[in-house]
């Protein structure tokens, strides 16, 4: 029935240019057209000075921050932006090499993904992010500056006209950074930056500030794009601003402001100042380490073997060669690019025989202590407060043991990072949101914690990877220990605590 009245429409109006489109044949139909703009990856300004930042945060040696943000949304209401997206991927772009930040998705307004959840819960693998970031679109001043202008020219046999109209607009963006743990902002680690966009009939082009250093900058924009993709830039350059200040490395070199910049000086002063005695030595000596200027353990101790480091390094950079560790020091050092990942071989740079004949001083040692003294007992209920202290930097991995149950409790998914600092005190559980409590009476029980110069746990059979805080399939702590030793006999410390409960 369709086609005959399809065909009776076209005999009767077969000058219709329409309908003659709907009566043609399959081999007639016409061609649709091909884009002919092929897709490009985005490159905004500030593309360069994300992969500045991958670098400098793997010279540094950050790695595993875990972060999460609900978002920067727009408080002016105009503009309809991804920013949070934008977020992720600039943190991600200055996370490829370094392994710097990994960022936890965990936003309530994704009722769908947080549905799919819910069926299987959280698992093991879920990790508690370390810091949020918070923020948003604070001002958007628009029609700021408004010109106009026109000329024409006017012959016997021809006209020319020309217009433009051109409008700048300011558009702000507010960043913070707060513990996760506590909800608290940390003071300084923020961002309030701004950008202005030109806008005319042919193209645009922009430029904003960096309120804190005084510092401009110019941003280029084609005539397909416009206050969105000066957000991006808004967004990346706040990113690097904030999470710079997060993880104390000098991401002014990758916006291309000078260390002699005041507020750079006095933002660098502030980190030293910050810093305890012992951390104050550990970074020097780790920086000269990676410049091979000090080839001895990391001690966090200012003697005779890092004066003498510190003293070559001041005459070949034009300081004051007293051996002493100031805030100088300290600036040349961040100017430079450093390997503070790397660690010193003790015996770099010595004569083959010395070297095999020397002792390795200062060997690295691992205290765990508990209020309830070295051979701590417990009542019913209590829980468990546990402190190492290493002597060397270096990759602490904690086993509790309760009967013949074993589980690891340091790294855990509140304590990611197995990477500690020399003469700085541990708390397991600390901070972390789990407790060890005694719930067995007359029962005898321990922790094992084990220490390496080398990341061990990486290199773990598949078996013994088992998730923190799950049981492990071992009997005892001695399986646990002999894997280790199996990887490292010679580096390897290990320290245990018995514990009784009443």
């Amino acid at each position: 029935m369709t086609s005959l009245i399809k065909s009776a429409a076209c005999r009767s109006l077969a000058g219709a240019l329409l309908l003659l489109a709907g009566c043609a044949s399959p081999k007639d139909a016409p061609v649709v057209a091909r884009p002919k703009t092929l897709p490009v990856r985005n490159i905004t300004s500030f593309s360069e000075s994300l992969r500045c930042m991958d670098n400098l945060l793997a010279q540094f040696g950050v790695h595993d921050i875990v972060i999460t943000s609900a978002g920067l949304p727009d408080a002016t209401g105009e503009i309809k932006a991804g920013t949070k997206d934008m977020l992720i991927s600039a943190i991600s772009r200055m996370s490829v090499r370094s392994h710097a930040f990994r960022f936890v998705d965990f936003d309530q307004t994704e009722t769908d993904v947080n549905q799919l959840q819910s069926l299987v819960g959280f698992t093991s693998n879920f990790v508690v992010p370390n810091y949020y970031i918070r923020g948003a679109i604070t001002q958007l001043d628009e029609g700021v500056i408004a010109d106009s202008s026109g000329a024409s020219v006017a012959g016997s046999a021809f006209s020319l006209g020309y217009s433009a109209d051109q409008v700048t607009s300011v558009v702000s963006l507010d960043m913070n950074v707060g513990d996760l743990l506590t909800r608290q902002i940390e003071a300084g680690l923020s961002a309030h930056n701004s950008i202005s966009v030109t806008r005319t009939t042919k193209a645009g082009d922009g430029g904003g500030r960096i309120d804190t250093y005084g510092l401009f900058f110019n941003i280029a924009l084609n005539r397909a794009e416009g206050m969105h993709a000066a957000v991006r830039n808004l967004v990346e350059l706040s990113t690097i601003e904030v999470l710079g200040k997060l993880t104390q490395v000098p991401y002014w070199r990758c916006l291309q402001i000078e260390q002699t910049n005041p507020a750079v000086e006095a933002q660098a002063r502030e980190w030293f100042e910050n810093m305890s005695a012992r951390e104050q030595v550990v970074f020097v000596q780790r920086a000269l380490a990676g410049q091979g200027l000090y080839n001895a353990p990391i001690t966090g101790e200012l003697d005779p073997a890092t004066k003498g480091a510190v003293a070559r390094y001041q005459a070949d950079n034009g300081l004051i060669a007293d051996g002493r560790i100031n805030f100088d020091l300290y600036a040349s050092l961040i100017s430079q690019d450093l390997a503070l990942g790397r660690q010193p071989d003790p015996l770099f740079g010595q004569p083959a025989q010395q070297a095999a004949a020397q002792v390795r001083p200062n060997p690295l040692t691992l205290t765990l202590a508990t209020p309830n003294g070295a051979k701590p007992v417990y009542q019913l209920n209590q829980s468990l407060d546990l402190t190492a202290i290493v002597s060397q930097d270096s990759y602490l991995y904690c086993y509790y043991q309760d009967g013949g149950t074993v589980t690891r409790i340091f790294p855990n998914q509140f304590q990611p990072d197995a990477h500690v600092i020399a003469g700085r005190s541990l708390e397991i559980p600390g901070k972390a949101r789990f407790e060890i409590v005694f719930d067995h009476p007359r029962a005898t029980e321990a922790v094992a914690c084990l220490a390496s110069p080398a990341e061990l746990g990486l290199h773990l059979p598949p078996a013994l990877k088992t998730p923190d805080l799950r049981p492990m399939p071992v009997h005892s702590l001695d399986e646990v220990v002999a894997a280790y030793r199996r990887l490292d006999g010679a580096g390897l410390v290990e320290a245990r605590l018995p514990i009784q409960v009443q």
